[in-house]
């Protein structure tokens, strides 16, 4: 359900356009500046760009897995899209049930 920290981040956000990954990343990026969230490495890492690099110049790979813990009741968020064929993705609470879905 998420903390009063991170139950904005709590929902199933779409991503069908390059446009809608960069509303992702942006708000990924805000979070983890703002201390709400940290980035989790994750064990297999698919990514050309670290993160940091992904949201400083807004570039990515064929494929984007991104995974992020919320520093206050520890809800992770995967940001996960597959680029190459434009098959997009979603921005989404890891094992928690969204509160809404953003489509």
């Amino acid at each position: 359900m998420g903390c009063e920290y991170c139950q904005d981040l709590c929902v199933k956000y779409v991503i069908r356009q390059p446009e809608h990954l960069r509303k992702a990343i942006r708000i990924a990026k805000h979070a983890l500046s703002e201390g709400v969230l940290t980035e989790i490495k994750a064990t297999n890492d698919w990514n050309q760009y670290s993160f940091d690099e992904c949201a400083e110049k807004m570039i990515w790979g064929d494929i984007v897995d991104y995974h992020f813990e919320c520093n206050y009741c520890g809800i992770q968020f995967v940001l996960g899209a597959e680029t190459y064929h434009g098959s997009g993705g979603y921005w989404a609470p890891e094992n928690e049930k969204p509160l809404k879905i953003i489509d």
